[in-house]
């Protein structure tokens, strides 16, 4: 064998990423990073809400800024996003996106560890644990299945204009489903936009940090990325204001991760691995993580909201005094 064969045979398979192990590294510290911000962000609102009349936003948010909880939440938030950024430098879309979905796992583990200290609050009940085991093994298998090709470093301006205009007509669309005064499911609506938008801001996000720092300003991504950012977090923030959290977040929390996977292929050019059993597994795995995440988000919300489980049945009525 001559020296040319050995290299061939050392080399990686085509397609293969020798940094992906580190991306899927990164990832998880960003999702562990937003979900200790999440939570932490979560809980110092709620203490410093307290003693707060109902609607006195900004008496709650000069409390916050002078929080040290409260800024080392979002401090660890923003540690979040360059771990983010630094995945998808290094990651396809595909195994990045979805493993950031984890975070919902790791900041369900994360609150009951906080809350045990505190016996009015409320520990996550059998129904969120089993959803955030479906999240984490229906994860690992669509990771370990999907194998997928890097891909291109810089999107493709075509497929990500097209793509762009989709997400912008979706979130068109509910926002003008939600100004109506009558409409139902107005916080529905606004969700889905808000999917789409944080979906398409993985996207954008992707090429962005693929530019050397000297060529950034005058990339067009990079503004479009500014712009789709800002609007996805209005829309989010519409969405919580306009209905219940169980009906909006479900849907912003499976559509983000799906919509950057389903187009990381047309705008990046990044393939799962062929075949019978890679194919079935990356089934399984996007189906029972989309049902994870949904069912975890919904009970989770419920909960929040309500302070009770969603599958605590209402109290029967008390049986009539015999006389």
């Amino acid at each position: 064998m001559n020296g040319v064969q050995v290299l061939a045979a050392a080399a990686p398979p085509s397609g293969a990423s020798p940094n992906m192990g580190l991306a899927v590294l990164l990832a998880l510290l960003s999702a562990c990073a937003f979900a200790v911000s999440t939570v932490v962000q979560h809980r110092a609102a709620t203490v410093a809400g307290q003693d707060l009349p109902q609607g006195a936003v900004l008496r709650l948010v000069g409390k916050l800024v002078r929080n040290r909880a409260w800024i080392g939440g979002q401090a660890a938030a923003l540690s979040g996003f360059l771990l983010h950024a630094a995945a998808l430098k290094f990651g396809p879309v595909v195994v990045v996106q979805p493993l950031l979905s984890g975070g919902l796992v790791i900041s369900l583990a994360l609150g009951a560890l906080v809350d045990r200290r505190h016996p009015d609050r409320l520990l996550p009940e059998k129904g969120q644990w089993i959803s955030a085991g479906v999240v984490a093994v229906t994860l690992g298998l669509f990771v370990v299945s999907a194998r997928p090709d890097h891909g291109g470093a810089y999107a493709r301006p075509g497929p990500l204009l097209v793509c762009l205009a989709a997400a912008a007509g979706v979130m068109v669309l509910a926002a003008l489903w939600a100004l109506r005064p009558g409409a139902p499911h107005k916080a529905l609506a606004l969700g889905c936009g808000a999917g789409f938008g944080f979906g398409m801001t993985g996207l954008l996000l992707k090429d962005v940090v693929a530019h050397p720092p000297g060529e950034l300003l005058t990339s067009w991504t990079l503004y479009v990325l500014l712009l789709s950012g800002a609007a996805s977090i209005t829309f989010a923030q519409w969405a919580y204001q306009s209905g219940a959290l169980i009906e909006c977040l479900p849907v912003m929390a499976v559509l983000e991760p799906l919509v950057a996977v389903g187009l990381a292929a047309p705008v990046y050019g990044e393939r799962l691995a062929p075949g019978a059993l890679a194919t079935a597994g990356q089934v399984v795995g996007v189906v029972g993580l989309v049902v994870g995440v949904a069912v975890l988000a919904r009970r989770t919300a419920a909960r929040d909201a309500t302070g009770v489980p969603l599958a605590v049945p209402a109290p029967a009525p008390a049986p009539p005094p015999h006389h």
